[in-house]
């Protein structure tokens, strides 16, 4: 008898949990009339369907598929699968190598034909999709609301969709700020200003010198944003997901793809305060830096200040080359930090520190011992916590199904059940997502040879690679370096002494993914969270 795994999803457009439940249902009949063992399932929840990354349960499912666990996946329909061509294609090219087949209730076997047609279907649907939603929001625009996104200074007004209201706290603050820049006081000094008087931030963190200038094409920025004086822009981004990772990225649309309206009821300052501003910032930003090439560097983006854990950035440069320091120091002087640090330094440290670490294969494998003792903690507690919540839910059924025992004998009054049953459904609902959340751990860790050897052979080439003038890196060994390394730790330093820092990485790179949350420090140490594995 053929062994036979299902797989369901819904989408973040469906919305409806249900949905996965009633999957799986119609899996199992078609499996049953198939004459297959069900040995698995496997379900995303509120996944899309464009992209395979983000989705573990699919990603779970392709590595029981290399442990030769099933030899057929069900699922309702091709798209549940992917609505992306290429995704779809290499899901069945992969099973297929693996000798599994893929069989859906509509659509039956899986061949190449079918693969390339639903493919085609399935993506021409999404991309439909996503041009109707735009549709629709284009008309929340035109007829004078918000379609989205939150702008400091404003909330969103209950019970009216769409429509924001002034909060006058920010407001003062918004009009502080242009009143202090029009007064020719500097962003990074008005930032240390705010941060000074303990005013919180946009998004709740500190003040910096890019909080107040922001982006003039994107509209972002205290200075640049029109809605402070009543004029609404949208469409100024459009979002594009990069086929590489599966993250969404913004780009930039043509001025000609604006779209405007009036929202006078918005306004925060003055036209002529606001175009004060803006013709200060003309004058002072000008053209220059605007086309200059930024080189890429090994660790642009890694690299954490110790103090206040804000990214190192570049200062200035030298006969020895580009200096780093603390970008929360440089830009509000909300730091204790004012050390500088040759960034050619501590990169080729880095190098030589990773290097060191994967040619000694004992510590690869002292991390997967402790590891896989900590995944045998984290299993037992996951059946401890859901023995407890089966039990609860068993409970709740039980006496909901006492309830209807009493309707149907007329043995219970309306008003009782009215005020009853809700609270029995809903403590039912709360134990069911909490059962859907609590998801088993592994105790078994694939480590991948190739990925471990590719990795060597890009850090023993890492050195050599560095010396160009640029600093450039071939795109293959930068890509490699940021998969393992999550971020560079510097420590403050007095003039003179050495560097101090931590290297910190996750092993997702070459291990299964179940490694993406497990953190290791350079230098022996181990950090294993204690949730999210």
């Amino acid at each position: 008898m053929n062994r036979a795994i299902i797989y369901a999803r819904y989408s973040t457009d469906l919305q409806n949990d249900r949905s996965v439940e009633d999957q799986i249902r119609l899996c199992q009949a078609y499996a049953e009339r198939s004459g297959f063992e069900l040995v698995g399932e496997y379900s995303d929840r509120a996944k899309s369907g464009a992209s395979m990354f983000g989705r573990p349960g699919l990603a779970h499912l392709m590595q029981a598929a290399e442990r030769n666990e099933f030899d057929i996946v069900i699922s309702e329909a091709p798209d549940r699968i992917s609505r992306d061509i290429a995704d779809l294609a290499h899901v069945h090219k992969t099973l297929k190598f693996r000798g599994v087949a893929i069989n859906c209730v509509n659509g039956g076997l899986l061949d190449t034909v079918q693969v390339g047609m639903y493919g085609v279907i399935g993506q021409m649907q999404r991309e439909e999709g996503a041009k109707k939603t735009k549709r629709g929001m284009l008309g929340v625009i035109r007829e004078g609301r918000n379609a989205g996104g939150k702008s400091y200074g404003y909330e969103p007004v209950p019970g009216e969709p769409g429509e924001l209201r002034i909060v006058e706290a920010e407001a003062e603050v918004i009009r502080r700020v242009f009143d202090l820049y029009v007064a020719r006081v500097s962003p990074r000094a008005i930032a240390s200003i705010l941060n000074h008087d303990n005013i919180p931030a946009p998004r709740g963190r500190q003040w910096n010198a890019s909080t107040i200038n922001g982006n003039e094409k994107r509209g972002h920025g205290i200075l640049r944003n029109p809605l402070y004086v009543g004029k609404r822009v949208w469409n100024r981004v459009r979002m594009v997901k990069d086929p590489a990772t599966g993250r969404r990225v913004s780009r930039e649309n043509d001025v000609n793809e604006y779209e405007y309206s009036e929202a006078p009821h918005l306004r925060v300052v003055s036209d002529e305060i606001y175009e004060a501003a803006r013709a200060r910032k003309e004058a002072v930003g000008g053209p220059r830096g605007k086309y200059m090439p930024r080189a890429k560097r090994m660790l642009t983006g890694l690299l954490r200040c110790a103090s206040c854990g804000g990214a190192l950035t570049t200062t200035s440069t030298d006969k020895s080359g580009p200096r780093i320091m603390c970008s929360r120091y440089r830009e509000s002087g909300d730091c204790a930090n004012s050390g500088r640090y040759y960034l050619q330094k501590i990169e080729d440290d880095v190098v030589d520190r990773l290097r060191s670490i994967f040619s000694d294969t004992k510590y690869i494998d002292g991390f997967l011992t402790e590891y896989e003792a900590h995944s045998r903690r984290k299993a037992a507690e996951w059946r401890g916590t859901r023995a407890t919540l089966e039990t609860a839910l068993t409970d709740v059924q039980d006496r909901i199904t006492a309830i209807v025992d009493q309707i149907s004998r007329g043995l219970i009054e309306d008003d009782d059940v009215a005020a009853i049953m809700p609270k029995l459904r809903k403590e039912r609902d709360r134990i069911k997502a909490e059962l859907a959340t609590t998801e088993p751990t592994t105790n078994v860790l694939y480590l991948k040879p190739l990925a471990i050897d590719r990795f060597r052979y890009v850090i023993q080439n890492l050195t050599e690679l560095l010396q160009n003038k640029l600093g450039e890196l071939p795109h293959e060994a930068g890509t490699m370096i940021r998969e393992i390394v999550t971020s560079i730790t510097v420590h403050p330093r007095r003039p003179g002494a050495d560097y101090k820092y931590e290297i910190r990485g996750k092993l997702s790179s070459i291990a299964g993914p179940e490694l993406s949350a497990v953190e290791v420090v350079a230098g022996g140490r181990i950090e294993l969270p204690t949730s999210g594995l």
